[in-house]
Order: C-alpha cells, then structure tokens, then sequence
C-alpha cells in the first residue's frame, strides 16, 4: 500500500513538472519572439535613420533641397483650410479669389526657386563639404552600435564589414573633393542597406521600396560620370521592382496617387537618360525620391 502511494506521488509530481516546465518554456519562447520582435522594429528604424541620412549626403553635392517644396505644401493647406472654415460675402470672396491668386503666384516663385538652385549650383565650388563631413562623422558614430544591433539578428556578417569599407572611401572623396567617389560609394552603402533588409524585413513592400530607391540613386551617381548606359539600366531594374508596388495597390489603397506619380517620374528619368539631360534629370530624380519616401 505504501509503496503504490509513493508511486502515485512520484507520477503526480512528474505530471506537475511537465505542466510546470512546459508553461515555462512557453514563455521563455515567447518573451524571446517578443524580444527578437523589439530588435527588428529597432533595426527597421535604424535603417531608416542611416538611409536618410545616406540620401542627404548624396543631394546635397547637388544642391538638391526639399525645403522649398515643404513650404509650399504648407502655404497651400492653410489656404484651403482658411477658404473651408470661413463664411464671407460676394466682396469678400473676391478678396479671397485675388489671395488664391496670389498663393498661386508664391507656389510658382518657389518651385521655381527649387529648380534655379539646382540648375546653377550644382558645381564643385558649390558643395558645402564641411556639412557633408560632418554627416558622415555622424555615420561612423553610430554605426557600430548599429552593426551589433544586426549582427543580432544574424545578418551576413560580411556586407555588414563592407558598410566602413564604403564610409572610408567616402571619407577619402570627400577630402579630395571628388563628388563622383562620395556620390557611388554613397549608392554602394544604400545598396547595403537593402541587402541587410532583405534578410529580416517581413513587408516584401519595404523591401522592394529599398530596391528601388537604391537603383535610382545609383543611376543619379551614374550621371555624374556621364555613364548615360548604365544610369538608364538602373531605371530599368527600378521599373522592373516597381511592378511589385503597383501589383499591390490593394495594400497601399491610401497612396495611390503617389504611386502613379512616383511611376511617372521614373519614366520621365528614363526619358532624361535617353536624351542625356543632366540637370533636367537631377530636378525629376528629386522629385521621385520625395515620392518614394512618402509611400
């Protein structure tokens, strides 16, 4: 008797442990999905943080700047938000016709100021190296936190040694002024950042954004050392993933509209390419790198 109340003891503390073990192990493998989860959001924003970054390295050796179009988004919406929140009479419509007018006149004066700069600065005695330096000293600064961070989520450890390589070229570029040296090694570190997203970003969208973003601005470093050929491959491989944005519209119903002007402007640099327009591409190229970060 004594010995058969043993073994129902014994069997009731196993059943206990196995229950016992099997919760802890259920949580343990959940807090580290959680945990893997945490870190793949943080490397998402780093990307992010490096490859805007890399963007406005690589436009500023041609004087190109989004502030002036923000301004006048902004002049627009308050514009349409002062005509929809006011009841006025007939004079006083006159009054606001003559103010749309002449918001009309300011959007013109500014875009066209955008691509004045881009037109008659983009010359080596132009570019502000010091501001680009800096940028790229911000680079080095976080990169290596940033390369453990991947590291982690066993991203090929390779490409990831090959992001200094390329920041040291640039570095190099920058003190010998050489803005076709900054500009392509710029594009070769973009390229890496899609590689690295490859490997653990879940929404094939944002990785097809990457690639594209990438073949565009290798194409606008292409035209800097007048390889029209190779620029306009670029475009082409840019089109071809583009596809798989516009193939799934369904998901992005609410940008639309910037898809099909994105889509536009890639034509328009294709055209660019074919007619070798320099300074008519760099307008249209900044204005699809715009369009792309906003879908």
């Amino acid at each position: 008797m004594k010995k058969y109340i043993i073994t129902i003891l014994t069997l009731f503390f196993l059943i206990i442990l196995s229950i016992t073990g099997y919760f802890v192990y259920g949580s343990i493998k959940e807090n580290k999905a959680n945990s893997i989860d945490t870190l793949k959001e943080k490397c998402k924003s780093e990307i992010e943080y490096v490859g805007d970054n890399i963007i406005v390295i690589m436009n500023e050796l041609n004087n190109i700047s989004y502030t002036n179009s923000k301004i006048v988004s902004e002049k627009i919406e308050e514009s349409s938000s002062s005509n929809q929140n006011s009841s006025i009479g007939t004079e006083e419509k006159e009054n606001s016709n003559n103010q749309s007018s002449e918001n009309q006149k300011n959007t013109i004066t500014l875009n066209n100021m955008s691509a004045t700069s881009i037109l008659e600065k983009d010359n080596i005695d132009g570019v502000d190296w010091n501001s680009i330096e800096i940028k790229v000293q911000e680079l080095y600064s976080s990169w290596t936190s940033i390369m453990i961070d991947l590291s982690s989520l066993n991203v090929n450890k390779e490409n990831l040694l090959e992001f200094n390589n390329n920041l040291d070229r640039i570095s190099k570029g920058i003190e010998d002024k050489n803005k076709e040296v900054v500009l392509i090694n710029s594009a070769e570190l973009y390229n890496l950042l899609a590689k690295y997203a490859n490997e653990f970003y879940n929404d094939k969208n944002e990785i097809s954004l990457l690639n594209i973003e990438s073949s565009i601005l290798y194409s606008y470093a292409e035209i800097e050392r007048s390889n029209w050929n190779k620029a306009s491959d670029y475009i082409t491989k840019a089109k071809n993933e583009f596809s798989n944005i516009i193939n799934n519209q369904v998901n992005n119903i609410n940008k639309i509209d910037i898809i099909n002007k994105a889509y536009v402007l890639i034509n328009e640099l294709e055209e660019d390419c074919n007619n070798n327009e320099r300074k008519i591409f760099l307008i249209n190229y900044s204005n699809l790198i715009q369009e792309l970060q906003n879908i």
